[in-house]
């Protein structure tokens, strides 16, 4: 699902609705682009659940065959809203979007053993974020009716 994001991303067009949720098509790339910016480095998150929790949590998402639920909200984001748009248009986003997909991978081969603090799940390996990424995409890829 990763390596083949920035495909999926292709068929995405600014007035692509939702199947659930709120995002629009750029709101639902924005924040692929934030999750990727904490996972390489560029940006860092506060752990907001106890470690016990985060710990349960990152059990169930990373070590078991099961997907992100729909509904699930990251503690980062506001309750019944979207945040604002950062970039120009959705195109500008998808650029972004693969920049940072670049970022990501190179981040982890210049730093191994780097574990970046996701907001939900606590302290990630590579291995672990790859897994967090694939599950994430594949969530909000569904949301957009980007897989077959």
């Amino acid at each position: 699902m990763i390596n083949n994001a920035l495909i999926r991303l292709d068929s995405l067009a600014a007035d692509t609705r939702p199947v659930f949720g709120m995002m629009t098509a750029q709101h639902m790339v924005e924040h692929l682009i934030w999750s990727l910016k904490i996972s390489n480095g560029e940006k860092q998150s506060e752990q907001f659940f106890r470690p016990e929790k985060a710990e349960k949590m990152k059990a169930a998402l990373i070590y078991t065959d099961a997907e992100m639920p729909i509904g699930f909200r990251a503690p980062v984001l506001p309750e019944n809203e979207v945040l604002p748009l950062e970039y120009a248009n959705l195109e500008e986003a998808k650029s972004i979007f693969s920049k940072e997909l670049n970022r990501f991978h190179d981040y982890f081969e210049n730093n191994p053993e780097a574990t970046p603090v996701n907001p939900s799940l606590g302290l990630l390996s590579h291995k672990e974020w790859l897994v967090f990424h694939t599950k994430h995409f594949k969530h909000h890829f569904k949301q957009f009716n980007l897989l077959p």
